[in-house]
This record gives C-alpha cells, structure tokens and sequence, in this order.
C-alpha cells in the first residue's frame, strides 16, 4: 500500500524573514489537519456503519492480523521513490476484507500504522492510520457488495466445504473487486495530501501512483487469497501467516536495505550542499528552493519518479562547482566584468569532475553540467540549443532563475511572485524555455511562492556577491561570450 511520509523539508534558510510572510508550514498546517481529521472521522464513520449492519467480527482474528499489520508495516519497503512505499500489511489488510469483514478492516488498517515501529511525525502517523482504516472500510463494503462471505474467521467448519467455484465467486473475484477500489481509494487519497500540502492535482498524483504499483497489487490480491484459503477453507487457521507472509517478510527485509542506501545518498548530497554553503554563505539555502520548484515543475512536465529523484539530487548540487572556483573568484566591486564571466563559467564543468566516481548521481549530471545553457545557443559551458539542452539543465535554469529574481541582492529588492514570473515569460524562447516556465506558473499558480528577503545586517555579515544566477548576468556573458571576445 503506498503511503506518505514526511516530504524532505527544504534546507532552513536564514536568509527569509517571518514576519513579513508566514512561514511554509504555517501556511499548510491548518489545512492539512483538517485534512487528516476529515479522513479519520470518515474512517470511524465506515466502521460504525458496518457494525451495525453486521453481526462483527472474529475478534481472536482481528487480534492476530492487526499483529501481523504492524509488524508489516514496520518494515515497510520504499522503492517506489520519494514519499511513497509499499508494505506487506497491504496483504494482510486485503485478507482482512473477508476474513473479519470491514468493520474488522477498518480496526486492522488504522492500528496496524498507527502502532507501526518506524519513526514518524505525529500527523504522518496518524493520516497513514486514517487513510488505511478508510481503505479497509470502503473496500470491506465493496467486498461484501459483490456478494463475498463475510466475515470466514470464525466460520471455518462452513467454509470447509466449499467448493472451488464457491471459492470463485464467494471469496476470489469480491476479494479481487475489493482490493481494487481499496487501490482507488489509496490512490485519491495520497493525491488529496499531495494537493493540500504542495498544491499538486489530486488526479495527477493520484494516477501516476496508481501506474507506479497497480501491477503489485494484482500480486498482493492473489496472495491474500491464498491466505484466506489455508486460514479457513484448508484449516490451517493464524499459522497461514507463517506459511505466506513469512517469506514475504524475509523478502521485503531484504530489499528494504535498497531504502537504507537512499537514505545514504540523500544524506551525501547534503553533506556536500553545505560544504558548499560554508564556502559560499550567500548561497544558504539556495539549492533547496531551487530543489523544492524543480519537484514543482516535474510532475507537469509528466518526469516520472525516478526522473524526479535525479532532477531533485542535480538541483541541489548545481552549483557544487563554486566550492572550486571561489577562491579565483574576483571580489564585486562595481559591475560584472569579464574577469567575472570567465571565472564564472567554469563552475559547471568543476562540479562535474568534483562529483565523479558518485555513481548514484549519474542522471543528475547533465542537469548539473548544462543549468547555464540558454535555448537561443548563447549560453555556457557547450552553447547548446533549444532541445538538445537536457531537460534537466532546462527546468534547473529556469528554477534558478526565479528563486535568482525573488531572492534579494545588493544591488535590488526581491521579486515578488508575479513579478519574477513576467520576468521569465519575457525570457521564454531565449534564455529559457517556455513549456518549462509555463509548468513552473501552473504549479505556483496551486500554492503560492514567497519572496527570500534577506535582512541588511545578514548581507553585511556575508558581504556584496554578484548573483551568476540573475538572468541579467545571463545577458552579459550572451553579449559577451569567448567566441566573440576571441574574433576581436
């Protein structure tokens, strides 16, 4: 069952001030509770509903399984990328449909996360026992709808003598049209989390879920039959956990490992932005802006997650490459000169070799090497055009750009949204390409962007800096450029 988990928080900045605008979580923590207790009271509401129109559960089985439950979803598997994983509690849940009935559902979905042993933010926890409990409800009822046998826990001498046709269409198809809607209802429900915390669309996030692990779902319908086969029909009762989701927990331990490598890589490329932040403390926090509209930006332009995964590590890491040049960096004094450009336009390239042999980040390197190429050709290190930028370098450049324009600097105050967005619409086709910063305006368009203020007695503390990433420097080294500096 995916499920969400606490989104990677961009890095504090303590460039932006919160007294003049509130702070991101102030801004969606109000509607995000209402959020989450709006599907626990629908959770609560299925199961009061199906108690009353059942005769309830097996408790001895509701007991059992909820165990099971938790102990899946402790170990639950992230390979589906980032804020989305699949656990084996999603088997035992499906069980749950005809072996206890969907008030029993509902009981095993909201304890089992809501007791789960992993480590989570409270509101994570609980909309993750809401969601589930909610899932198993309304996938109890469809369940019962297409006239499968409900509950079987607790009627194992009846189901003893069923034949296999009645297996059929008394337990296999209802469970099968059941774990489907429970993949709906899933589905919607992370999309509707998704909408109240980034602004993305509800069917957008919802149906690239759905295509990322419809497939196993099938697979998990199937198992969970054969659990509810040997637990009543053969006999073999609560020791059909041993025999199905024994292995199944082997092998989901296993790959969980791949989930602890992820963590390591996220953990190295942070290490590394600061490095870069100590170097340059007027970049403090700027790779994660940059980062945080890129993941904007990705899903309109249908980058999938993995595309997505890369796209976030090179957005962060695109401006490594000032670690090295910093200290040939000349000082800014007065207006950017060629001194400046030419310096300037060998970070890419030294970001590149500093990350070398960092096999993980292998598709976040063209983003990294191409950021500072322009559409019209006239940008560096290889003067690419149009399309044959990568797409990664096109939405890191426009990305950069806008957090570039609403940030402040010496020599101007930050941008406001709007502002910064008319900016680089005037840039479309040019310096930056179009269908990207149209897919940057839709997705600010949802939740609106903040401008980076930063405070008089901060930017005397780091001193004056030209910004390589203001779009007017863009223009200089356009107008400049060696090719033309070298036919003088």
């Amino acid at each position: 069952m995916p499920d969400t988990h606490q989104a990677p928080t961009p890095l504090a900045s303590p460039q932006r001030t919160g007294a003049e605008r509130p702070r991101a979580t102030e801004r969606t923590s109000l509607p995000v509770g209402v959020y989450i207790a709006s599907v626990c009271a629908l959770a609560l509401l299925l199961a009061v509903v199906a108690w009353q129109r059942t005769t309830g559960p097996a408790w001895d089985a509701v007991v059992v399984l909820t165990l099971l439950g938790v102990l899946g979803s402790s170990l639950r598997e992230r390979d589906l990328g980032p804020h989305v994983g699949v656990s084996v509690a999603t088997v035992i849940l499906a069980a749950a449909l005809p072996l206890v009935g969907p008030e029993g559902a509902v009981i095993v979905g909201f304890v089992s996360y809501l007791c789960s042993l992993r480590t989570q933010r409270p509101r994570t926890r609980l909309f993750n026992a809401a969601m589930t409990g909610v899932m198993g409800g309304i996938g109890g009822v469809v369940y019962h709808l297409a006239g499968g046998d409900v509950p079987i826990a607790g009627n194992d001498s009846a189901m003893r003598d069923v034949t296999p046709l009645g297996l059929l269409g008394g337990v296999a198809i209802p469970l099968v049209l059941g774990y489907f809607v429970m993949t709906l209802v899933n589905c919607l429900l992370i999309g509707g989390m998704a909408r109240v915390t980034s602004g993305a669309r509800v069917w957008d996030v919802a149906f690239r879920t759905f295509r990322r692990v419809g497939g196993g779902y099938l697979i998990h319908a199937l198992i969970a039959f054969l659990f509810v086969v040997l637990w009543a029909p053969v006999g073999v009762g609560t020791f059909s956990a041993v025999l199905i989701l024994g292995p199944m927990l082997i092998g989901q331990w296993t790959l969980g490992r791949d989930s602890v490598e992820r963590r390591s890589h996220l953990r190295t490329v942070k290490t590394i932005v600061a490095a870069l932040e100590e170097a340059n403390p007027y970049s403090v926090g700027h790779s994660a802006r940059v980062a945080e509209l890129c993941d904007r930006i990705a899903p309109r332009l249908g980058i999938d997650s993995t595309g997505t995964e890369s796209l976030h590590y090179a957005a962060l890491l695109h401006d490594i490459g000032l670690i090295a040049v910093a200290p040939r960096m000349p000082r800014a004094r007065g207006p950017v000169d060629v001194d400046y450009l030419v310096t300037i336009t060998t970070h890419p390239e030294a970001g590149v070799r500093m990350l070398e042999g960092m096999h993980f980040l292998g598709g976040a390197v063209p983003g990294i090497l191409h950021h500072h190429e322009r559409v019209d050709g006239r940008g560096y290190p290889a003067g690419l055009v149009g399309s044959d930028i990568p797409l990664f370098a096109r939405v890191i450049a426009v990305a950069d750009a806008f957090d570039s324009l609403t940030t402040t600097r010496s020599y101007r105050a930050a941008l406001e949204q709007d502002e910064a967005l008319a900016a680089l619409r005037a840039r479309s086709g040019t310096h930056l390409d179009g269908e990207v910063v149209e897919a940057l305006t839709e997705s600010l368009s949802a939740r609106r962007w903040w401008p980076t203020v930063i405070e008089d007695d901060v930017r005397s503390a780091v001193g004056d800096a030209h910004d390589h990433d203001d779009p007017l420097v863009s223009d200089l080294y356009a107008e400049w450029s060696p090719d033309k500096e070298s036919g003088r």
